[in-house]
């Protein structure tokens, strides 16, 4: 584990966590920490970078600043640590234990297709598309355009991480009217807004919904990239704790129904002989359940069974009503 700042990185599991929270950082992203955290305090040029993360396509540079933005977003790394060198490349300043030592990783192009986020862009008028596209595909990225609302709900594949560079005047609904409709989906698209006209009650009514930005028309190159990079980074967090929550709820319903009570009693955190008490129970059995409960839901600790518990309530999946413990 390597810390930088208040992050750590398990290089080897591909994981981050910020203050011991997990941080999804994307595919491409790490790949880049990887390749820094192996030359640490040593400008990498920009196309060094390239090589060691898209090995076999060509990206524009531009790439590379969606990727370190959002390190820098997502892992709270700031200018000094992740410095980058002007129209050079990019240096991480660390200091590493002498007893680490990082070795470059493969690229994760060898990553299932499905690991990546699609960036799906929804304006009416052609030569926006088409701009976006011709800029966002040429650095590597996966790009879908549609004309309208309703050909982006008939096409879009909610069953992968995705966002949404979505106009807010569309011809035939709004771009708020289609936000509403993945609200109501549940469907977890972080949502850019693209207006020719920035009002402030426009702005105001599309973030109070969940926007994740708005980009003012005409806007530069580098807004674009920032914005779409921390949509990307939103996208792949958003999608790993949907499928977190769809895997305790396929979990949740192996229990049975004398376990979904003793489950709804631990979250309480009521003692196994309180609970004992409650259902007229020998404490043995109710560590047998208990064990049953853990193994079930595949969860490590106590502080997993009260973090699914959560995500449970959330979901509406089992009665939060708490069985009376006085």
């Amino acid at each position: 584990m390597v810390r930088i700042g208040h992050a750590d990185i398990s290089i080897e599991r591909r994981e981050a966590f910020l203050n011991g929270t997990p941080v999804s950082l994307g595919c491409k992203a790490f790949d880049v920490l990887n390749a820094l955290l192996a030359n640490p305090n040593r400008l990498l040029t920009k196309q060094e970078l390239l090589d060691a993360v898209w090995p076999d396509i060509f990206v524009e540079e531009n790439n590379l600043q969606v990727h370190v933005s959002s390190l820098r977003r997502l892992l709270k790394i700031d200018r000094k640590t992740l410095e980058t060198v002007p129209r050079r490349g990019y240096r991480l300043n660390v200091s590493l234990p002498e007893q680490v030592e990082i070795v470059a990783a493969e690229p994760s192009s060898l990553m299932v297709e499905g690991d990546q986020a699609t960036i799906y862009i929804v304006d009416d008028e052609m030569s926006v598309r088409r701009a976006l596209v011709s800029q966002l595909s040429s650095m590597g990225l996966r790009v879908e355009a549609y004309e309208s609302a309703d050909a982006f709900l008939e096409h879009c594949r909610f069953s992968e991480p995705g966002c949404i560079l979505l106009d807010m005047n569309l011809k035939r609904s709004s771009g708020l009217d289609l936000q509403a409709e993945l609200k109501r989906r549940a469907a977890p698209f972080p949502i850019v807004f693209i207006t020719g006209s920035g009002t402030i009650d426009l702005t105001v009514r599309a973030m109070r919904a969940g926007a994740q930005n708005l980009l003012v028309k005409p806007f530069g190159e580098q807004e674009l990239m920032e914005c779409v990079g921390e949509a990307l980074a939103q996208a792949q967090s958003r999608f790993a704790e949907v499928r977190q929550a769809n895997q305790v709820r396929t979990r949740f319903k192996s229990l049975t129904a004398r376990e979904r009570e003793i489950f709804n009693a631990l979250l309480t955190g009521a003692q196994n002989k309180r609970i004992a008490d409650i259902f007229s129970l020998s404490e043995v059995t109710v560590k047998v359940h208990k064990k049953s409960i853990m193994t079930k839901l595949a969860a490590g600790s106590m502080m997993e069974l009260f973090q699914f518990g959560s995500l449970l309530s959330g979901m509406g999946d089992f009665d939060d009503s708490r069985i009376a413990m006085a």
